[in-house]
């Protein structure tokens, strides 16, 4: 049984786990993330150049192994050989958060397939492409994660607003979003990446958030004018009637289509908008209605909130795409299923690989993903338990010491009191070497003292030598000294105990404060990043309750060792106290007759 625990133990934690090939060895680290498509519903087709988001927390990478900026990320197809392009919308090593769109080339239906993240080269590079992340037919993409100005188109078509008078906000759907009042517009001037022609081709998309309160009765979310622009006949739009998703054509053909029911407010949904023979309403990924229809020549303005004539949508927008093709309904159920904060389309590997060789193990994960607070946490009780130990086995020693001395003491005084008898015994005992380490000599020497004291001023006195040389209140004065010397020796056996109570009962609580602060900061993190499978939380969770055991590791060495200590230490006060009766009595006995000169000590 011996030997199966400590072989378990070096498979778990000393055995590393070997490393396979890898793309590059200049990257110290990559982990396995699954694009699980079979997860997704209405994917029923392959779906290619599926720009994917990829949401980092610490749960799922160790942002102090990548560079403040990112620029060391890289995502490798499943050959291990074939670099992805991508672009990152936000990468916070300090809040542990990253959210980087990877060009996918392809989502085969009802399977899942293997992507590479590496990171950990401090030389690399910023390869980060947004316009290269999108295919030639996506005409305009706002991600709104900008901090400062209107929003900024990521493809290569530079489209950027002419106005924008809604409020960027911190929190939309994967970064920054906007948020849209009755009056607010994000209007797009014309131009030749953002025209349709009559029965062409086109896909809007995006992800908004109603607010539940102040919502106009019809409200637009979305229009594309033609060259005549709002005040021509020529429009499409899509807009929010009592909170119901609605898309209306106007121009040769006019048509509308409603969706089934209200959106609800306060939570993102995806609608999206598709054009060929035909004009699609997608709430969410699913067809919600369609025109049998085609656009009319759609030359002027897109515009996102009030427009022609209908108050804006109340409430936040983030994602704004718009593409110049017919995007497949594959791939509007991909981008609605696996955007969103609840997706549960990217999967990562329970841990990330060393591309250096087999490296770390399971502790070396924990020790990974261990937080700053985590880390400030064990530190402290590395600090106790070494506090501890030190207490321990010097007080240990110290113990040993004196009870060795104690044994040596009472050796000697035994001796004497046999041989010499109690007069000479009490007086001429070699206490010196013992009193460095022996407390009963200590003991002695406080009585011998206290006696002569009272000897010389019986001496002094000139008092006739009677029977009884000390007087019963002599013998008292000496008794107290000796109580009080062995209330010295007790605190001296006694001393630095309180270390130890304190990591025994402070350890295990400061342990837990550590867990407590870990698990609220990887649910916060999972939180933001809206990631929520078991891969994302399990690291996190298991590095938090790192810092319990370490509390533990700290409180039950330290239990076991004053339990031990304490004993040895009431053995010794116990021997002290028979001592000092023993030589009250003595001393009272001897010295009934008339005194005898002592030795000076």
């Amino acid at each position: 049984m011996k030997k199966f625990f400590v072989t378990l133990f070096l498979l778990l934690v000393v055995i590393p786990r070997p490393a396979l090939a890898s793309w590059n060895a200049d990257w110290s680290q990559r982990r396995k993330i699954t694009l699980e498509a079979q997860n997704l519903r209405g994917v029923t087709e392959e779906v290619k150049r599926a720009p994917v988001l990829v949401r980092l927390h610490s749960g799922v990478l160790d942002f102090s192994q990548v560079r403040p900026d990112g620029a060391d990320l890289r995502f490798v197809a499943g050959d291990d050989k074939t670099p992805l392009t991508y672009h990152i919308e936000r990468f916070d090593p300090t809040a542990e958060l990253g959210l980087v769109w990877v060009d996918v080339p392809s989502v085969p239906a009802g399977k899942s397939q293997d992507i590479w993240l590496y990171f950990g080269n401090p030389a690399a590079k910023p390869v980060s492409n947004p316009a290269a992340t999108y295919d030639g037919e996506q005409s305009l993409d706002y991600h709104f994660g900008e901090t400062a100005g209107g929003p900024v188109d990521q493809t290569a078509n530079g489209n950027k607003p002419s106005v924008f008078t809604a409020t960027p906000t911190l929190e939309g759907l994967s970064a920054g979003g906007a948020s849209f009042q009755a009056t607010s517009q994000l209007r797009v001037a014309p131009s030749a990446s953002l025209a349709v022609p009559a029965e062409g081709r086109m896909t809007f998309s995006a992800w908004i958030k109603p607010a539940a309160a102040g919502q106009p009765e019809d409200a637009a979310v979305y229009s594309k004018f033609g060259a005549a622009g709002e005040g021509g006949a020529d429009r499409l739009v899509l807009g929010l009637r009592n909170g119901v998703p609605y898309v209306r054509v106007a121009g040769a053909v006019t048509g509308e289509a409603t969706a089934a029911a209200a959106v609800s407010p306060g939570s993102w949904t995806h609608l999206a908008v598709t054009a060929g023979d035909k004009i699609t309403l997608y709430v969410n990924g699913v067809a919600a209605g369609s025109i049998d229809a085609k656009l009319p020549a759609l030359g002027g303005e897109d515009i996102v909130g009030a427009a022609g004539g209908l108050p804006s949508f109340v409430g936040d927008l983030d994602e704004v795409g718009r593409a110049n093709t017919e995007r497949s309904a594959s791939a509007i159920a991909l981008a609605a299923q696996s955007q969103g904060r609840s997706a549960v389309f990217t999967a990562f590997a329970p841990e990330a690989e060393s591309t250096k060789g087999g490296e770390g193990g399971y502790f070396g994960i924990l020790l990974k993903a261990l937080t700053p607070d985590a880390w400030a946490v064990i530190i402290v009780l590395c600090i106790m338990a070494a506090l501890s130990w030190v207490v321990m086995i010097g007080k240990g020693l110290f113990l040993n010491r004196t009870a060795s001395a104690n044994r040596d003491f009472l050796d000697d005084f035994s001796e004497a009191m046999a041989r010499q008898g109690a007069h000479d015994g009490l007086a001429r005992l070699d206490v010196d070497r013992h009193a460095d380490s022996s407390s009963l000599a200590r003991l002695f020497h406080i009585g011998r003292r206290e006696l002569q004291v009272r000897l010389a001023e019986n001496g002094a006195a000139g008092r006739a030598a009677t029977r009884f040389a000390l007087a019963p209140q002599s013998i008292a004065a000496i008794r107290s000294a000796l109580d009080a010397g062995q209330a010295r020796e007790s605190q001296k056996l006694n001393s630095s105990m309180v270390l130890l109570t304190i990591a025994i009962s402070g350890g295990p609580f400061i342990g837990l404060l550590g867990t407590v602060l870990g698990v609220m900061i990887t649910f916060a993190a999972v939180a933001a990043a809206g990631d929520v499978n078991i891969n994302a939380i399990a690291p996190g969770i298991a590095a938090a309750l790192l810092a319990t055991v370490a509390g533990l590791a700290v409180a039950i060495p330290a239990l076991f060792g004053y339990n031990y200590l304490l004993s040895r230490s009431d053995e010794i006060g116990v021997e002290q106290q028979i001592f000092v009766d023993e030589l009250e009595k003595r001393i009272a006995e001897t010295y009934r007759g008339a005194p005898l000169p002592l030795a000076a000590e």
